[in-house]
């Protein structure tokens, strides 16, 4: 009996730990933001280590839902003849939306493509996200260790690659600063220490029905 409430008492913590996570610093500065909609194709070149696009797409999904990426954004690769064959040098396809900062600069590229955003809207039958006061919202700067975070997708020595290409040529078209870095990939043989990335991403500030929720 008292294993059993030792072991309920345990994952008891584990999940309060876990809300705690999610929950912003409330000292954290926040800012105005948009969700804001774009698509990111890049090559994935690597000499050492080589993905199917089933698995490509499914690490690349779930690290740039780390990085603040909607969950519903969609991941397509080609360069492989069926989902679980290898490809040598696939093309990421990226369809997201991800939070943005609020500025002038920003305002104005997003009422410059607004009419194309109200037509892919109602093709999809959904409200055109626009650029009045009702669409902002408060954001603030959460901290992430890609590949350490419980629950997450959980990086390899071989992921190598994979982040250092995702640092150059996806991250600097998100809201993420990065903090601290590990990337030392070896040319022409496997990595053996864990790369490493740890950044501040925009994230949304939760709503009170949101908070309850995860209560």
């Amino acid at each position: 009996m008292w294993r059993v409430m030792t072991a309920l008492g345990l994952m008891a913590a584990a999940a309060a730990a876990g809300a705690a996570e999610n929950q912003p610093d409330p000292n954290a500065p926040t800012v105005p933001a948009l969700w804001k909609e774009q698509e990111i194709n890049f090559y994935y070149q690597s000499f050492t280590t080589f993905y199917s696009c089933n698995s490509l797409e499914d690490k690349v999904k779930g690290l740039l839902i780390q990085l603040g990426a909607d969950p519903k954004l969609k991941v397509h690769s080609s360069g492989c003849e069926g989902g679980n064959t290898i490809a040598r040098m696939p093309t990421v396809r990226i369809k997201l939306s991800s939070l943005v900062v609020v500025t002038p600069e920003v305002l104005a590229d997003l009422e410059k493509n607004r009419s194309k955003r109200e037509l892919t809207a109602r093709v999809r039958g959904e409200r055109p996200k626009g650029t009045e006061a009702a669409d902002q919202f408060p954001a603030y700067w959460k901290r992430v260790s890609l590949g350490r975070e419980r629950g997450k997708v959980e990086l390899q020595p071989g992921d190598c690659d994979l982040i250092d290409q995702l640092k150059r040529k996806v991250i600097p078209r998100l809201a993420v600063r990065i903090v601290k870095e590990d990337i030392r990939c070896s040319p022409n043989q496997l990595t053996l220490g864990q790369p490493r990335l740890d950044v501040d991403v925009l994230t949304k500030v939760p709503e009170p029905h949101d908070a309850t929720q995860s209560k």
